[in-house]
């Protein structure tokens, strides 16, 4: 009886040590492979700027110089690096360097692989390729574009895709889950900045924009990511605003999140007869923004900046 009942603790505290070696071998792997990256509060500014190898302790005061005795420095070319740290609209009203450019769009086309319009390994696009974006083909072709290869590292879901394009941040596979319930971006991001220098914002497309930066938008018209099925309508929702927006001077960058591509990609994969329709769709939308951009008589918006960028495995910029 003794020996049965020793038997039985003996069995019980070695179930007990599996169960607690197994869940503490399941918290590594968890920590290990979802790192959880704390947010860093706050956002830079002037404020934050310090010479390469200097204290930052002797940095620490701001400036009490008038407006005057500051524009006299900065022309004189007798600006100290101290001097320099000072509110940042009154650096904007000093600067005498003029902008190349005075708005920024940014078209996302998501899903849209980076060999189809800058090839692979050295090679051209396959011709269809290249016959279905004749006008992105042509501007590359005759220097009026730069195209870029920029490896992603996974997960290549849209939110930490962009996470990682506005802040540098790199992703990490616990964004897979976080993708389906964004919350507000935390992080120093240049969205933010654009916000800070007075920048007013527009977007149309992927509501992962709204979710990540609530409130900064002065117009939005967001369209869900999750509703695979529609390769149509998702973009006329975001085509639609084009021809208004261009013509307005009220808004410095412009984002435009098309998804219809992506979700041609996850219904039918590069092969399905809906790509090149698609892929002619987003090439006429690039073409009506160049043409819109650029600077003649009638044009009164200024010179406009176009970022076209994918995310897919890859982004082209």
């Amino acid at each position: 009886m003794d020996s049965s009942s020793l038997t039985c603790k003996k069995l019980t505290v070695i179930a007990v040590l599996a169960v607690l070696i197994q869940v503490f071998g399941l918290a590594l792997f968890v920590l290990g492979f979802f790192p959880v990256k704390p947010a860093l509060s706050g956002f830079s500014g002037v404020e934050s700027f310090y010479p390469p190898g200097a204290d930052s302790a002797e940095f620490q005061n701001t400036t009490n110089l008038s407006d005057s005795q500051l524009k006299y420095l900065y022309q004189s070319a007798l600006l100290p690096l101290k001097v320099m740290v000072f509110n940042l609209v009154k650096l904007q009203e000093l600067s005498l360097v003029p902008p190349l450019f005075d708005r920024l769009i940014l078209m996302v086309i998501d899903g849209l692989p980076a060999e189809f319009v800058l090839g692979k390994d050295g090679e051209p696009p396959p011709k269809p390729f290249q016959e279905t974006m004749p006008y992105t083909q042509s501007l590359l072709s005759k220097g009026r574009a730069i195209g870029y290869h920029a490896k992603a590292a996974p997960p290549t879901v849209t939110m930490p895709r962009l996470k990682a394009m506005v802040s540098g941040a790199v992703g990490g596979f616990l964004d897979v889950a976080f993708n389906f319930n964004t919350q507000a971006l935390l992080d120093d991001n240049i969205i933010v900045q654009f916000l800070k220098v007075g920048w007013k914002l527009v977007m149309h497309g992927d509501d992962t924009w709204l979710k990540l930066f609530p409130g900064m938008f002065s117009r939005h018209d967001g369209v869900s990511s999750f509703f695979v099925k529609d390769t149509v309508q998702v973009d006329q929702n975001v085509s639609r605003h084009l021809v208004d927006e261009l013509s307005r001077a009220d808004w410095s960058l412009l984002i435009l999140h098309y998804l219809g591509l992506d979700h041609v990609g996850h219904l039918g994969g590069r092969s399905s007869v809906l790509m090149a329709p698609k892929l002619r769709e987003m090439d006429e939308v690039i073409k009506m923004i160049d043409l819109n951009s650029l600077p003649t008589n009638n044009n009164d918006q200024g010179r406009t900046l176009l970022v076209c960028a994918s995310i897919s495995s890859a982004r082209v910029v």
